[in-house]
């Protein structure tokens, strides 16, 4: 069976499988008619199969009559900005992201620097199934334009939005973990720019990933050891497309990815007040942090665009999720693994604590995380089960079924692009989450087998 997932904001698939040149022709043509034939920034990862996607993005979007502007190789959250200050119609990047080599992807960038959200990727798939496509004549083509300091300016947007004296009068030593991706020069910049000094690891740009891109405690066991072995103040781990980051502590502890976003908001919040946004399976630490600034936690569906939109609509100062992904609203518009890390040392530097002590403060909950084969006939009618079984309860609706209790809660959805059921449990304790899970997966096994009828 073809493997090709269809998100709100991109479409992914295994080179060679789903993800065709054709296809990639055919999306590109139709980006290329959304955004009028106006200016389009790209950018691609170091995947090998990255140079072939860009080549077929590159002859659709010309075909619409657009301008491409090439980045070469570029992170998202760089091609997001690039998006914005050109004053582009639009961003395409070339990025398998978390996912393993043999997979690639594009993601839609609207002309706010952020992903396409639920409206504006119905009007692209709309123009893609009808093939009605914009055609420049022979003469109205553009020749490919670069931009070759986008980098450098990029660098100045992040460092504009961190406290860079402070960080700077605590010289900190930073491992980081690329996974042969796109993005250790500009790390390299950004981290001299702030007086830290950078231990690579994986920094060569090769595309042949000596990790699982994805910044798990799993894949940051080469990251932990080298953290311990250099005497570094903390680790990093980004993924190849640098929206994503997890964290290791000085004594070589792997943080889960679920605090990107409690650590960032925490220095977020201590300069600029103001709303979180973050998903419904995202761990309740961030409402602890966002109750010690005096401030307020809202959330929103699973998906960047999601809560990135829902951020703007709030006037929040930071989206993130559970995924190791963070935006600093409203002069980001996109995860920024970087800028993430920024406000992380900033945290660091500010209160002369090392990363455990700001991890120590942190409530400290149990998550599970559990996945179910369920085919789409059958997902929908899960979900209703869970919806009717806790109705006294007054769950949230709006993605799935999440419930809360006063010591956890639970969170049933089908997902986006696979078909699975996905259950995420967070309890005070391992004995609580344990058993809301069973509840859940008990409930589960009763509906699909007919029994919840």
């Amino acid at each position: 069976m073809q493997r090709l997932k269809v998100g709100t904001s991109s479409i992914r698939g295994v080179v060679g499988d789903a993800l065709t040149p054709e296809l990639i022709v055919n999306f590109a043509c139709a980006f290329g008619t959304w955004c009028d034939g106006g200016a389009v920034i790209i950018g691609r990862d170091t995947r090998g199969s990255s140079r072939m996607l860009r080549a077929a993005v590159t002859s659709g979007l010309l075909s619409a009559g657009c301008e491409v502007i090439d980045l070469g190789l570029a992170s998202t959250p760089l091609v997001s900005f690039a998006v914005r200050e050109h004053g582009a119609e639009g961003g395409l990047s070339i990025t398998g992201s978390h996912n393993d080599a043999e997979w690639n992807a594009l993601k839609f960038i609207g002309p706010d620097g952020a992903l396409l959200n639920a409206v504006k990727s119905e009007e692209l798939f709309d123009i893609y199934h009808a093939s009605q496509f914009r055609l420049a004549a022979w003469d109205a083509l553009r020749p490919v334009a670069h931009d070759g300091r986008a980098s450098a300016r990029y660098l100045e947007h992040l460092t504009a939005g961190l406290d860079v004296d402070a960080i700077r009068a605590r010289p900190l030593r930073v491992a980081v973990d690329f996974a042969n991706g796109a993005g250790a020069a500009l790390a390299r910049a950004f981290l001299d720019a702030l007086g830290a000094t950078l231990i690579p690891l994986h920094d060569q740009p090769t595309g042949v990933f000596a990790r699982p891109p994805a910044p798990t405690p799993a894949n940051m066991r080469a990251l932990a050891a080298r953290v311990k072995d250099s005497g570094a103040d903390l680790g990093a781990a980004l993924n190849v497309d640098g929206d994503r980051i997890g964290f290791v502590t000085r004594d070589g502890a792997a943080l889960s990815e679920e605090y990107a976003l409690p650590l960032a908001a925490a220095a977020r919040l201590r300069r600029r007040p103001g709303t979180i946004v973050t998903n419904l399976s995202t761990s309740s630490m961030v409402e602890a942090v966002a109750a010690r600034f005096g401030q307020v936690v809202r959330r929103a569906p699973v998906g960047e665009s999601h809560v990135v939109d829902h951020g703007m609509a709030e006037g929040a100062v930071l989206a993130g999720e559970g995924s190791g992904g963070v935006a600093a609203l409203p002069a980001s518009q996109t995860f920024d693994a970087l800028l993430t890390l920024g406000l992380v040392l900033e945290e660091m530097a500010v209160t002369s604590l090392p990363l455990a002590a700001l991890v120590g403060v942190l409530p400290r909950f149990s998550m599970r995380k559990h996945e179910v084969p369920c085919p789409p006939n059958l997902v929908y009618k899960v979900v209703e089960a869970f919806r009717v079984h806790h109705a006294e309860r007054d769950p949230d609706c709006s993605d799935g079924v999440r419930v809360a209790w006063p010591d956890g809660w639970l969170h049933a959805r089908a997902s986006n692009t696979e078909p699975l059921l996905r259950l995420i449990v967070e309890a005070e304790t391992a004995e609580r989450a344990d058993a809301l899970l069973d509840e859940a997966r008990q409930l589960t096994t009763r509906t699909m087998a007919g029994e919840g009828r």
